[in-house]
């Protein structure tokens, strides 16, 4: 156990001895006169029943405050038994804010009252402070000496880590060193170093061999030692230059025939003194390849100078061929022949040198004879230069050229071919040191590319007219066309296409990508990636595209219609670009649009045509479209339009029909004219009660218009398929049925509403004529009294009466209510009596005054109008009629009969009929004075 709680124990067991023992102090008294905090618990509750003052002391709580605390609260113990407590030791804060260290001793004892604990507590804050720095001090000194322990192992870590270094570094050098001597030995080249001593320290293969010692021969050894003295001598001044001046020196030295190049320079050895090292390469060969190309060279120079020369006349090029090859092949005699492609033999072009001065390539050439052409061909079947260096030299020219004879010590005859065909052969002679191979090569080299090139200059020649021609064509088209390389960029255009697309000039679209600059876009914005152009594609796929649907896009901004063809370009299998022409589409896709349109439109009426509906009517018989209505509708009065009025007139009706037609239907149906005067509705997912609702809407739209028979200008049928089991076109022949059923049953409605549709706009168009047709209607019928005619001859005085003038419906109202007219304005004036014979023979209730009508005009003199009929020639009823309009002109009707007799006597002979007017005159008379029959 340890010491304090030892202490703690002693302690309690004192008191307890002294409690028991008698005459001693009581228990109050003992532990008040204590220092140390004694309390008394009860071990059941852990209540304090007796803290001295002490206790109260320590917790700063009056004495009398303590007893019936738990002792755990008072210590902040939380739930903790009393027995667990038992040398326990706690921490107490002071006020002060300093913390104590309390060590609980707890003796159990018991008396008659029950079972307690008596506490002792201790103070061991100074134990534990101290407790706490011999740990901090054991700490700091562990912590020392592991980090002394580790850093001997860092630094003997370092020392290790160091050495193997040291030792890899040695190892490397030593390799260095080997691998640098490999390399040495394996360069042709000499190379060796000395210090200032000039020993040997390194040498290298190269140069053991050229002084015919090993290397441990050469190590530490003077020049002197080893090699002859002569090359010592030579060598040992360069390198005191080389030492003396400390800078790099390079020349070319010989020994034995052989050339070297020499690049000596100083260096600093590894011992800190001055060394130098040395170079020598064996040039000799180089010498002399250098040597010969610059000869070469300057054969090329001279056969480049003569190919890159401009000479107009090809000719004068060829002639100056022959001159430099004499020149390269230091010749003093040239000949030239060509192969004459007319005669398949060969011809003396030009000669070069003294011979033959006057023979120049400026003059016709001279066709050889065919022996020597063959002759020659022979000797250079094989392609190769023949050459003659030693004599005698012969040659077939020497016949053919007087003065060749013992003039030639050496001679080549060179062969030159282009594509593979001989072009010609050069003679060249007297060269002093005699003729090689490469003399021959030169010269084959030289005429082949001459000859080439003036071919080439005369394609040129050709393939630039065909240009010229090429682009004459191009400019002289109507459509843009364009040339594309394989990024899309541009390669060439036509005047077409700039004026087309608003550029000034071809520059503007030389190298710039096409679909960027007018195919980027849709004709909505819309941008397009390359990728997705169509005439990108044909660059890729290598097939040609017609695009008719897009828009090309101007240097404005503005775009148009196009109508464009992508051809892509192949050579070998490969897309190498392509041409695209194009025009502007704008008109023709507008006038397609238009014939698209004719082709299912009804011209006049803008509704579906024909061939539309027989389309429709096919594409509308679909289960889901039931029930299917057609209404069919036949025109009643486009006959009588067309005679009375004109085919204007009719074209009208039948516009004003499709409109009531186009807006009493709904958008889903689909309206069409299908003959001149035959209609057809197709009306899907709809029943017959609806179609009827929208017959009857029809109806009352067509008396909204001012057109004939209004509601009636249109005979309606209706047919409705309601299952898949019926026929569509049975259906349409239905409603086709019931149409000219309606027509006919209806025809007499028709014709009716149709007069007084015209009466109404004749009425309308001069407001006099209804009361002139009344007047005359009633002055027509008395007379007809007045001369005794039968009811059924009055009935149709009554109705020609009021509808004689119907056929001023056609004149203009000026016309009409005109008295003065002219010669012109009466001829006009008098079509409305044919006019009137037309409408009323047209309807079966006016057709039997229609000849009536048409000869009210007529005079019993014969001057009336239209067809000149006089006397009894002229009907009866037309005579009266012509008395009713005179009674109805001189405002006979309320006037005396004095005043009648004399205008009626007067008229009669001229205009009126005299036995006519003889009898209404007598039955006038014979009546009372107002006039009236009895």
């Amino acid at each position: 156990m340890p010491k304090p709680r030892v202490l703690l124990t002693l302690c309690l067991l004192f008191l307890l001895a002294q409690l028991s023992a008698a005459n001693l102090p009581s228990f109050e008294e003992a532990t008040q006169a204590s220092i140390h905090p004694i309390l008394v618990l009860d071990a059941e509750t852990g209540t304090i029943i007796h803290a001295n003052a002490a206790t109260a002391k320590l917790f700063s709580v009056p004495q009398e405050r303590l007893n019936g605390r738990l002792f755990s609260s008072l210590l902040s113990l939380g739930n903790q038994s009393l027995a667990s407590l038992q040398a326990k030791t706690v921490i107490h804060a002071q006020p002060d804010g300093s913390l104590l260290h309390l060590l609980i001793g707890l003796q159990p004892f018991q008396n008659e009252d029950g079972s307690y604990y008596m506490a002792l507590l201790l103070d061991q804050t100074q134990q534990a402070n101290l407790v706490i720095r011999n740990r901090i001090l054991t700490i700091a000194l562990s912590t020392l000496l592991v980090i002394t322990l580790l850093f001997l192992l860092f630094f003997l870590f370092l020392q290790l880590k160091l050495t193997k270094q040291v030792q890899q570094q040695q190892q490397q050098q030593e390799y260095t060193v080997q691998l640098l001597q490999r390399f040495l030995d394996a360069d042709d080249r000499i190379s060796y170093v000395k210090d200032d001593d000039g020993r040997f320290i390194f040498v290298n293969a190269a140069l053991a061999a050229f002084l015919g010692k090993n290397n441990e021969q050469l190590l530490g050894k003077r020049l002197d030692e080893v090699a002859h003295p002569d090359f010592a001598a030579m060598t040992t001044l360069s390198d005191q230059k080389v030492m003396e001046t400390m800078r790099l020196l390079t020349f070319e030295s010989a020994w034995n025939q052989q050339v070297y190049q020499v690049t000596k320079f100083p260096l600093i050895l590894p011992d800190g003194k001055p060394g130098m090292g040395t170079f020598a390469q064996d040039i000799t060969e180089a010498k002399k390849q250098d040597e010969t190309l610059n000869l070469s060279l300057k054969r090329s120079a001279m056969l480049v100078d003569l190919l890159s020369s401009s000479i107009a006349h090809p000719q004068v090029q060829m002639h100056k061929a022959l001159d430099k090859a004499c020149e390269l092949t230091q010749s003093n005699l040239g000949i030239l022949l060509l192969n004459d492609k007319s005669s398949s033999g060969l011809m003396l072009a030009a000669t070069s040198g003294n011979l033959v001065p006057s023979c120049r390539l400026e003059e016709h050439p001279q066709v050889l004879d065919a022996s020597l052409s063959v002759s020659f061909r022979q000797l250079t079947d094989d392609g190769k230069p023949l050459i003659q260096n030693q004599k005698p030299i012969t040659t077939a020219m020497q016949t053919y050229i007087h003065g060749l004879e013992g003039t030639l010590n050496t001679l080549i005859t060179v062969p030159f071919f282009v594509d593979e065909q001989l072009a010609g052969i050069v003679l060249l002679a007297n060269n002093p040191y005699g003729y090689d191979e490469g003399d021959g090569y030169q010269v084959q080299l030289l005429f082949a590319g001459i000859h080439t090139s003036i071919q080439k200059a005369q394609k040129e020649v050709e393939l630039e007219a065909s240009k010229q021609s090429l682009r004459l064509i191009l400019d002289s088209t109507a459509e843009g066309i364009y040339g594309m390389d394989t990024k899309g960029n541009c390669t060439f255009c036509n005047a077409s296409c700039l004026s087309i697309l608003g550029f000034d000039n071809e520059a503007e679209l030389l190298g710039r990508n096409m679909h960027r600059l007018i195919h980027h876009s849709t004709r909505t914005g819309k941008p397009i990636e390359e990728e997705d152009c169509p005439i990108s594609r044909a660059l890729v796929d290598g097939i040609g595209v017609v695009m008719d649907d897009e828009v090309f896009f101007r240097k404005d901004g503005s775009s148009f219609d196009v109508l464009c063809h992508a051809y892509p370009q192949m050579r070998e299998g490969n897309v190498i670009g392509s041409v695209v022409t194009f025009s502007d589409n704008t008109e023709r896709k507008a006038n397609l649009a238009k014939i698209e349109y004719l082709s299912l439109h009804d011209q006049l009426t803008g509704l579906y045509n024909r061939a539309f509906f027989d389309d429709a009517l096919v594409k509308i018989n679909r289960k889901e479209l039931l029930p299917i209505s057609i209404i069919v509708g036949d025109v009643n009065g486009l006959k009588l339009s067309n005679d009375i009025f004109g085919h204007s007139a009719g074209d009208g009706l039948l516009t004003d029909i499709a409109d009531v037609l186009s807006n009493s239907c709904r958008k889903s149906d689909i309206v069409s004219r299908i003959g001149g005067d035959e209609f057809v509705v197709l009306l899907p997912n709809t029943s017959e009660v609806i179609a009827v609702q929208i017959v009857e809407r029809i109806r009352r739209d067509l008396d909204g218009k001012e057109i004939l028979a209004g509601s009636r200008a249109l005979a309606l049928g209706i047919g409705t398929k309601t299952t898949m089991k019926e026929r569509i076109h049975d259906v349409f022949e239905q409603a086709e049925d019931r149409m000219y059923r309606e027509k006919t049953l209806t025809k007499t409605e028709t014709q009716r509403q149709q007069l007084e549709v015209l009466l109404r706009m004749l009425f309308g168009k001069a407001p006099s004529e209804e009361h002139h047709a009344q007047q005359v209607q009633n002055h027509a019928v008395f007379i007809g009294k007045l001369l005794n005619l039968s009811n059924e001859d009055l009935n149709l005085l009554s109705k020609a009466g009021y509808y004689h003038d119907i056929g001023k419906v056609v004149l203009d109202r000026a016309l009409i209510e005109t008295k003065q007219r002219s010669p012109s304005m009466q001829r006009a004036y008098q079509d409305h009596v044919s006019a009137a014979f037309r409408i009323l023979n047209t309807f079966e209730e006016t057709m039997d005054i229609a000849p009536l009508v048409l000869n009210h005009h007529e005079r019993w003199d014969g001057k009336g109008y239209l067809r000149g009929l006089k006397a009894e020639d002229i009907p009866l009823i037309s005579r009266i009629l012509r008395i009713a309009e005179l009674w109805e002109r001189e405002g006979l009707e309320n006037a005396t009969f004095e005043t009648r007799n004399e205008i009626l006597r007067n008229l009669a002979g001229t205009e009126a009929d005299p036995n006519l007017v003889d009898q209404i005159l007598r039955r006038l008379a014979s009546h009372d004075e107002t006039g009236k029959p009895s």
